[in-house]
């Protein structure tokens, strides 16, 4: 396991289809985060909450994405008992996730597998957002107060999708109490000061749960999309942004499947309401411009920085 030198940073941030790289675990200092919300439910809260903005929501998809079973918590307070208080348990905690059983849970990281801590439990691998979502369960399983959190290149990282545009974001987890003010990044990429880190809430660490499984519906480097596959991610970029209203990255992705399907006006509004949450969202921007100069036969009037052609 690799640590990194203590330094302070700034918490502020974004994600699509989390796609990381290779295992590295990265702990280091971080901030308090922002206090005006609330980020942190519990189980039955966060069912109450998400029943609150989709009533109908099957009960399938109103699990918390960070729920770990009891027996899983009580082997993962055993494995950091005897660990010092502060950055030691910590370290305790995210190497009892990757160490071979028996000591451990032998989870392995693999950028395709987006699920939440109950899946990637049963299937032992999962990316950036899966064994986040590990670890906030565990965390809070043993008393911590544990956020989800966002990292946004500064520079934005994109995926070319056919003719269309997709950000790529990253998903790390925040540790803030008396003893310790860390994040873990699972990959080894948040090193310096090329990334800026948010706090979220754990209903829209939810809504990119749901974006990222509908992304990689229809982003399969193996097999062409089939109709099917679109349809499954229509539906789920719209749960996600129901869940979520003001994430960008849903509506930019659904922008991206209405134009798909030939609903031209549904894709213009979705990316306009990209635009509108993050005026410097270029992946939107360019996808917009892009539809309206082939809807129109003529130049682009997508200007740079505005969110209305």
């Amino acid at each position: 396991m690799q640590r990194s030198p203590i330094h302070h940073r700034r918490v502020s941030g974004h994600l699509l289809v989390a796609l990381c790289a290779s295992l590295a675990v990265f702990v280091s200092c971080s901030t308090m985060p922002p206090k005006e919300r609330q980020l942190l439910y519990a189980p039955d809260e966060f069912r109450l909450a998400l029943e609150s903005r989709i009533a109908e929501l099957p009960a399938s998809l109103s699990a918390p994405p960070f729920e770990v079973d009891p027996k899983t918590v009580k082997r993962a307070l055993a494995a950091i008992e005897k660990a010092p208080l502060g950055p030691p348990r910590v370290e305790a905690l995210v190497q009892f996730l990757t160490e071979p059983e028996p000591k451990g849970l032998g989870i392995v990281y693999d950028w395709s597998v987006t699920a939440n801590a109950a899946r990637t439990l049963e299937l032992r691998r999962g990316n950036c957002f899966a064994l986040a979502s590990v670890l906030v369960g565990l965390g809070r399983g043993v008393g911590w107060p544990i956020y989800y959190a966002e990292a946004r290149p500064r520079t934005p990282e994109t995926q070319q999708f056919e003719d269309v545009r997709a950000l790529s974001d990253h998903m790390i987890v925040l540790i803030v109490a008396k003893t310790v003010q860390m994040y873990v990044d699972f990959t080894g990429l948040i090193k310096n000061d090329q990334y800026d880190i948010r706090a979220i809430d754990d209903l829209t660490a939810y809504a990119h749960l749901i974006n990222n499984l509908a992304g990689q519906r229809v982003m399969n480097p193996d097999r062409a999309s089939s109709d099917e596959d679109w349809q499954a991610a229509l539906e789920g970029f719209e749960l996600a942004t129901r869940i979520q209203p003001d994430l960008g990255r849903a509506w930019n992705n659904l922008g991206i499947v209405y134009r798909r399907l030939g609903r031209i006006d549904d894709a213009r509004e979705a990316y306009h309401r990209a635009l509108e949450l993050d005026a410097g969202f270029g992946s939107a921007e360019r996808n917009l411009s892009l539809m309206e100069t082939r809807s129109q036969g003529g130049p682009s009037l997508i200007r740079s920085g505005s969110s209305k052609p």
